[in-house]
């Protein structure tokens, strides 16, 4: 059987990194998908399975022709990337709302298995104070509009 193949956006931050240890050790194939394949934690991420197993790809997630070709080729899509603050073209805007739209609707036009997205806790009540909370907020609603089945997790604090 044909293992299945996973594309983790955010797959060197903390979350992704021990994620996909986990998938490769149960023999997934995974994409993992960073900003710079270079970087110490991308590098950490080369260590994480066996050999063929893990692909690493540098991508900016506003190459929607890259992202769309990743998602092309995978079973399974999953979305890690956040962000706490906001820095010139990652705003809670593009990175919370218009980046998981743009995914979670390429993974329903090429058929995936699955998509899971990783939101916040408490983001209802935090919505009417905060746009980081309310951008979250409307990435779940705009996920769920476009890949009705999706799988949104909402972890607290994550250290």
């Amino acid at each position: 059987m044909k293992p299945k193949e996973i594309l983790v956006f955010g797959a060197s931050g903390f979350i992704g990194i021990n994620l996909i240890r986990k998938l490769t050790r149960k023999n997934y194939k995974v994409t993992a998908v960073t900003r710079n394949t270079h970087s110490q934690k991308s590098l950490r991420l080369k260590t994480q399975s066996n050999y063929g197993y893990i692909s690493l790809v540098e991508a900016n997630i506003f190459d929607y022709e890259k992202i769309k070709m990743l998602i092309e080729k995978a079973d399974i899509c999953v979305n890690l990337i956040g962000i706490l603050t906001e820095r010139k073209k990652n705003t809670f805007k593009n990175i919370h709302s218009n980046f998981p739209s743009i995914i979670s609707k390429l993974a329903r036009e090429s058929n995936l298995d699955q998509f899971i997205h990783i939101s916040a806790i408490g983001i209802e009540e935090s919505s009417k104070v905060s746009n980081y909370a309310k951008t979250k907020l409307e990435g779940e609603n705009l996920v769920l509009k476009n890949f009705s089945d999706a799988t949104i997790l909402r972890p607290s604090v994550v250290f």
